[in-house]
């Protein structure tokens, strides 16, 4: 399982490499930091699907994302404001009908998953769903301890450099 994981990472390494690159030749004025991060943001959810092959609903989705205005906003707060909002959305139920069935429990919770997965809207077997979404989180979990280490490295190397300066 961990080889497999570090292939992962390894292949989503060399696909964001690749499209930092893209980007990079693509963009005529200099950046704001604004900019930089979803540009980053882009390029790695461009990566993470790239390195899926298509392969998948999510990374199919992600791709095609990728051409809307709406690919640059974070993701994760869209994601935290749909996942605050259908939980309002259940307490109200809850509180008005007091007879909740799991039935109509496993439907919300069903839906929610939907709208987390990029993809999930157009998966109507519920099995299929899960598999999509398991998928998806090692991807994540890759994005996010590739990216982890680059900050890392970044830091050492600010340092280092900071420290020599001082010297």
């Amino acid at each position: 399982m961990m080889n497999t994981y570090n292939m992962v990472k390894q292949e989503f390494i060399k696909k964001w490499i690749n499209t930092l690159h893209m980007l990079d030749s693509s963009i005529e004025h200099p950046l704001n930091v604004t900019e930089r991060k979803n540009a980053i943001r882009l390029s790695s959810d461009l990566a993470m699907a790239a390195a899926r092959n298509g392969s998948t609903v999510w990374s199919r989705a992600l791709i095609s994302r990728s051409g809307n205005k709406t690919a640059n906003k974070p993701m994760a707060r869209r994601i935290l404001k749909k996942a605050r909002n259908r939980m309002k959305n259940r307490c109200n139920i809850l509180r008005r009908n007091g007879n909740f069935t799991a039935k109509t429990g496993v439907r919300k919770r069903t839906d929610l998953l939907k709208s987390l997965v990029p993809g999930g809207e157009l998966i109507d077997d519920k099995d299929y769903l899960i598999r999509e979404t398991l998928d998806y989180i090692v991807y994540l979990r890759a994005q996010v301890d590739v990216m982890r280490t680059v900050a890392a490295v970044d830091l050492f190397t600010r340092n280092l450099t900071n420290d020599r300066r001082n010297k």
